[in-house]
């Protein structure tokens, strides 16, 4: 049968105008015995201050504006995905994906372990990264947004391969053998490759 490409589009880094504020705040260390707080880093002074970010309702509001219109990108994918699933488990049954029975300790012949078949195993794996796929793509957006408001501007390519990386998971899932997801190339260059370090 001949390979079917899907080609979907990547996703895109938001500009962020606003700027998250730094605060100070206090570190925690250990001092022989007694944990103690203070507002230099390891409570030595020439380590420096501690500090933290803050969100500021214009950065909030900025964030805000852009999630909405993610999420829903990533729900449309989510939705279909979960259609793809249960369509593709529909006839799964427990007693039928037992490859063999393991009796791991011959003292005790009723106590008794299923070793299951690939398919089921892969079910398995499947049905968690749909539990988790929404909660880990908003994390992830979260986590760009604040580094670019923060300008650790390194940092946001992280945050887009694991997007890139939880999206593919979940749009090649349940598809075809002969089905191939891949990512609209941007000025000729993989999405997925685009970060490398």
């Amino acid at each position: 049968m001949s390979k079917f490409t899907i080609t979907i589009n990547p996703f895109k880094a938001p500009f962020m105008k606003e700027k998250m504020k730094q605060v100070p705040t206090v570190c925690k260390y250990r001092d022989g015995s007694v944990y103690r707080y203070s507002e230099y880093a390891y409570g030595k002074p020439y380590c420096g201050r501690v500090y933290r970010w803050e969100d500021t309702r214009e950065s909030a509001d900025e964030k805000a504006q852009y999630i909405e219109g993610f999420m829903k990108r990533v729900q449309r994918a989510y939705d279909k995905a979960v259609a793809r699933f249960n369509e593709y488990y529909k006839d799964l049954n427990y007693n039928e994906e037992i490859v063999r029975v393991h009796t791991p300790y011959p003292q005790v012949p009723t106590a008794t372990v299923n070793i299951m078949s690939a398919r089921w195993r892969q079910h398995r794996v499947d049905r968690n990264a749909l539990q988790q796929f929404l909660s880990r793509m908003r994390i992830q957006f979260g986590y760009m947004m604040s580094s670019a408001q923060q300008g650790e501007y390194k940092r946001i390519g992280d945050s887009l391969y694991l997007i890139h990386k939880y999206n593919l998971e979940i749009q090649s899932m349940c598809r075809p053998d002969h089905h191939e997801v891949v990512y609209k190339k941007v000025r000729g260059i993989d999405p997925m490759l685009a970060n490398r370090r």
